[in-house]
């Protein structure tokens, strides 16, 4: 049976070249969710791997740094 398909290997050309033309039009037109997929769990795994924040920081207003010094402009 499959003999009767391909009797001409033009016909065997043509059939693989067909198949090549759909598939990567199907591709081209899955690719956007394929990759949105991928990017989602990698976001996904890497947020998994990171430790929770310490909200710990304090800031410090009332630390002294030193006295302000104004220069005049030399003419």
């Amino acid at each position: 049976m499959i003999n009767c398909i391909f009797e001409k290997k033009d016909m065997l050309f043509i059939y693989i070249f067909l198949f090549i033309v759909i598939f990567s039009y199907v591709l081209k037109r899955l690719a956007p969710y394929i990759i949105r997929y991928v990017i989602k769990k990698q976001f996904e795994k890497f947020q998994k791997k990171q430790p929770p924040k310490k909200d710990n920081f304090k800031m410090k207003t009332n630390k002294k740094v030193g006295e302000y010094i104004d220069y005049e402009e030399i003419d």
